[in-house]
């Protein structure tokens, strides 16, 4: 039977690290932020075709908080970056060479893409 306790600093086999924690809550963060950016440019869309009291400061409101969302989520992919070092080597274009062998169905660490 697995150890999941994962006591002391152990990373048992079943069990996350602090820094894979973290990870998952930053990207779950990141998954919420991007919600919030689709809704809101979905929104400033909608109000921007409308007329009505007050209908160009709602679009304006709006215009302000999708770049706010834009940049919280600019800041949590930064964080991401900082902890995985694989997903930062994707967003620098280190990648590349892992998605030629996805491409060529390369197989590597025992499974074939």
């Amino acid at each position: 039977m697995c150890n999941t306790s994962g006591g002391h600093g152990a990373h048992a086999h079943g069990t996350l690290s602090q820094a894979e924690k973290a990870l998952a809550d930053l990207r779950n963060d990141l998954t919420e932020v991007l919600k919030m950016v689709n809704q809101y440019e979905y929104q400033k869309a909608i109000m921007s075709g409308v007329d009505f009291p007050a209908a160009g400061e709602v679009v304006h409101v709006l215009g302000h908080l999708l770049e706010s969302q834009k940049e919280h989520a600019a800041v949590l992919i930064e964080l991401i970056g900082k902890i995985d070092v694989t997903q930062r080597k994707m967003f620098e274009g280190n990648g590349e060479e892992h998605e030629h062998e996805h491409e060529q169905g390369h197989e590597h660490a025992g499974h074939k893409h």
